[in-house]
């Protein structure tokens, strides 16, 4: 049996120090000191991001009431230079621009708290998120304090539970009252992760979304234990002991559920009798018809090689999705590329129409704006040089924005150059330039929307 220092079977002398792991105690000191840098770093950030939602509300205060829409520029323009600057999405610079100017001014206590080290990033969100809750300034300082002697003495993850409960033992509004204003909250949203997969996040009333979880567990199940109890059946019929042994379905309860879910909203349906459906680890792509937003290498397609597809401007697909989806598309375009800079070549088809129109397609696979990636089919193909003032329609004037750049260009200080090779060039309010340039594609094909039956 292998023995640890201190498990009473060792001389617990070690480094020379009785009953102490040295090198233990020395690498702890050195990551609480770690970690310790790395609160006070990030509330040094916060405070840049809470200093630049004041300046950019300051400047939204000085446009009239009647602006609209328009009134939220400054803080998008804002948000798009510190973003630039740090290789960051604007959007999340925004989010969290908003977050650290929550943080800052109404939780003082919490904010120095992270900038000392007392505390991390996980426990200061944590009072935010339930602490946000409560709107009697009082009462929300009263809970801070709570919070914070808590936080000293727990995890994040075992910090959340005890806060929910601390918010609803000080909340001056019943439960039911609540609940009714956070229905208004609910979405759903895509998140993309690694390796070809995707995250869909609900956020709803509790009851029904158990029941969702529920459902999809029971039909799991069914599906399960049906398998399983075929393979019994045919064991037997072979008779006991000669049967192969192998799970006609080897998946976990965790994937069956997936494939359910997907099948359901999907297709409408579902055979737990049959698993149909089910069994490849697609279920529904049958119902989904693909456009331009797949592009799959045309090697790839054939078998030769194992090189991922991509759905355009957002994550890698597998190929067996990217086939699936590929038998159901009756148009396709053919892309050439360069062989060294993996730069667009050409477009082109039998059917000529539109060409330009395909070309920024596979060009632009998503937003031209630094770090966006909105695909390419939710923006808008925006001129340089405007029309109107002579800029020409072709692709050394044109590229792809999703409309909440195309309006940072047209409406703030953001100007536009675009280069030969489909790189953009972006100057900011502060004059300072980031360079977009389109990212590489192998030869390829890609499916035609015009074509598609929606």
């Amino acid at each position: 049996m292998k023995t640890w220092p201190g498990d009473g079977t060792h001389d617990n002398n070690v480094d020379g120090v009785d009953g102490v792991d040295a090198v233990a105690a020395d690498l702890a000191a050195e990551y609480a000191a770690a970690v310790v840098a790395i609160a006070a770093a990030e509330a040094q950030a916060m405070a840049v991001l809470a200093r630049a939602q004041a300046v950019g509300l300051e400047r939204v205060a000085e446009i009239p009431r009647t602006a609209g829409r328009e009134a939220e520029l400054p803080l998008r323009a804002l948000a798009a230079e510190l973003g630039a600057c740090a290789r960051q999405p604007d959007r999340s610079v925004q989010r969290r621009m908003n977050d650290a100017h929550t943080l800052v001014n109404r939780f003082a206590a919490s904010f120095e708290a992270l900038a000392a080290g007392v505390v991390s990033v996980g426990h200061v969100r944590a009072i935010v998120e339930h602490g946000v809750k409560l709107t009697d300034p009082e009462i929300r300082a009263a809970f801070e304090v709570e919070a914070l002697e808590r936080a000293a003495s727990t995890t994040p993850g075992r910090l959340g539970p005890q806060l929910a409960r601390l918010v609803e033992q000080v909340q001056p509004t019943t439960f039911a009252e609540r609940h009714k204003v956070a229905r208004k909250s609910g979405g759903v949203w895509v998140r993309d992760v690694e390796d070809g997969m995707t995250e869909l996040l609900l956020r709803g009333p509790a009851v029904p979304v158990h029941g969702i979880h529920d459902m999809i567990t029971h039909i799991a199940r069914d599906v399960l234990n049906t398998a399983h109890a075929e393979n019994a059946d045919a064991d037997a019929a072979a008779g006991e002991g000669e049967g192969d042994g192998v799970p006609v379905d080897s998946r976990t309860l965790d994937q069956v559920r997936a494939d359910v879910l997907m099948e359901m909203v999907l297709t409408h349906r579902i055979d737990t009798q049959t698993g149909e459906g089910l069994g490849d680890g697609h279920g529904g792509l049958a119902s989904i018809r693909a456009t331009v937003n797949v592009t799959v290498p045309a090697l790839a397609l054939a078998g030769v090689t194992d090189d991922p597809a991509e759905l355009v401007g957002r994550a890698p697909i597998d190929l067996d999705t990217a086939r699936i989806l590929a038998s159901s598309v009756p148009g396709w375009e053919r892309v050439l590329a360069d062989p060294i800079t993996g730069g667009v070549l050409a477009v082109d088809r039998y059917t000529r129409s539109a060409d330009l129109t395909r070309h920024l397609r596979v060009r632009d696979p998503h937003c031209r704006f630094p770090g966006c990636r909105m695909p390419t089919h939710r923006c808008d193909i925006d001129h340089g040089e405007d029309f109107a003032l002579g800029g020409a329609t072709d692709h050394r004037n044109l590229c792809a924005l999703c409309r909440r750049h195309h309006v940072l260009k047209g409406e703030t200080p953001w100007r536009v150059k675009h280069h030969p090779g489909g790189v953009i060039e972006w100057i900011s309010p502060g004059g300072l330039h980031y360079t977009d340039t389109p990212p590489p594609v192998t030869i390829g094909f890609v499916p035609d929307p015009d074509d598609a039956p929606f």
